[in-house]
């Protein structure tokens, strides 16, 4: 006898890299943008109220994942970075979002809420 899962069998999993506060918000950020625009480091920042070190970090973190990819450049005598969601950091978000989608749907059945109700008590 052979036991066939389902989709809504599989244990959902939220990506841990997004799922953390600052990295989930600087993510929505960049793919909320067309897929071949780029965001400026500063704006970012401002964006986000963020600490210079503070968005390095994260950003460092979600480049080393291949979600996102960070350019230099001069524009002039000055330095700018821009900051830029790639294709598979495009599909990491599409993918968190959808396991998410499928964690606040989760329904409980009489028996779960039941279980739960006792363990309360």
């Amino acid at each position: 006898m052979s036991v066939e899962s389902s989709p809504a069998d599989e244990a959902i999993i939220l990506d841990e890299i997004i799922h953390q506060p600052t990295r989930l918000r600087i993510m929505t950020l960049l793919v909320s943008v067309p897929q071949l625009d780029h965001l400026a480091y500063g704006f970012i920042q401002q964006t986000l109220d963020l600490t210079g070190g503070n968005l390095t970090i994260h950003l460092r973190k979600l480049e080393s994942a291949g979600f996102l990819a960070i350019t230099k450049e001069f524009q002039g005598s000055k330095p700018r970075t821009w900051v830029q969601a790639t294709p598979t950091g495009r599909q990491a978000f599409a993918s968190y979002l959808s396991n998410l989608q499928r964690t606040l749907g989760l329904r409980i059945g009489p028996a779960d809420a039941a279980d739960r109700q006792a363990g309360s008590q």
